[in-house]
């Protein structure tokens, strides 16, 4: 390659470096400031609340059980305020694959940590206590 042809290609690149940055400075102008506004607080913070279950109560082979409305309806109705509903499946045990025998399918709700004695005194217990995972529901 020639020289002048070297030095032509070198001053083209140059420019359009010099308008690629150009355009960015304008596009930077051009950005409406955002301003933030601030996020609305939870009703409870994540330490107030603590995550309780109880067995589902089917059997393999059959319908039936709890639904997670009924579960969630039996501590709403004994004045504690659920914040969330799921369900889920135990991971730390195993249970035998026979028909009529137990599930690991589990009803897990969000409470708050002062209501937890409430929901204990009805037959849930704290899931932290267990391996789950959550799973859809039936």
């Amino acid at each position: 390659m020639s020289r002048i042809t070297l030095l032509l290609l070198t001053l083209v690149f140059a420019v359009a470096l010099g308008a690629c940055g150009q355009r960015a400075e304008k596009k930077a102008e051009q950005v409406p400031e955002v301003t933030e506004e601030p996020a609305q607080e939870p009703e409870m913070q994540a330490e107030e609340l603590i995550w309780v279950y109880e067995a589902r109560g089917d059997k393999q082979c059959e319908q039936g059980g709890t639904t997670l409305e009924e579960s969630s309806a039996k501590l709403t109705d004994s004045g504690v305020e659920v914040q969330e509903s799921r369900c889920g499946v135990r991971t730390d045990r195993m249970y035998p694959s026979v028909c009529g025998g137990e599930t690991g399918n589990i009803l897990l709700h969000l409470i708050s940590q002062d209501k937890l004695d409430a929901a204990l005194e009805m037959g849930f217990d704290p899931a932290d206590q267990v391996e789950y995972q959550n799973q859809p529901c039936p």
